[in-house]
């Protein structure tokens, strides 16, 4: 197995295929606006939030492989808004994290593990790490919020 393949499997399960967790494409799928708009407290997160955090760190991480270095405290003072909308822009939402994740996995796919293995920034002032690293963490990063967003649906009673 390469670096690529193990990746291409770690962003597979982590958002779209069920293995022993549900990944995140799944946590988020079947819910209203008003349901991913549903807070269990006012100092948590719904799971709108969350998804547009997660969007925006991932942006992040893709725009870092395009060597444009964004800087963690831009990213955090553009992070946790609070959201409204209706169903449809909940949709938009949705499909932005499909369809982000599916441009990082067909990037993936093109490369090989030398290219896995080059360094690119991190955040602006900090170090580089290897895209394979940069990227794995991007989707054990999913995998967390996929948790949230699940006891988010439990609370619930979905």
């Amino acid at each position: 197995m390469t670096v690529r393949d193990l990746l291409l499997d770690h962003l597979e399960v982590t958002f779209e295929k069920e293995t022993w967790q549900p990944p995140l494409g799944m946590a988020v799928a079947g819910l209203t606006a008003r349901q991913a708009a549903w807070k269990p407290s006012s100092e948590r997160h719904s799971i709108w939030q969350i998804v547009r955090h997660v969007l925006l760190w991932k942006q992040g991480a893709l725009d870092a492989w395009e060597g444009k270095v964004v800087s963690a405290e831009d990213l955090e003072g553009r992070d946790w808004q609070e959201v409204a909308g209706d169903d449809a822009a909940w949709q938009a939402d949705v499909r932005a994290l499909e369809e982000i994740t599916g441009r990082i996995k067909e990037r993936v796919r093109a490369l090989d593990d030398g290219a896995l293995a080059q360094r690119i920034p991190t955040y602006a002032g900090e170090p580089d790490q290897t895209l394979a690293i940069r990227l794995a963490r991007m989707a054990t990063h999913d995998i967390y919020h996929a948790g949230q967003i699940r006891y988010i649906r439990a609370l619930q009673g979905l």
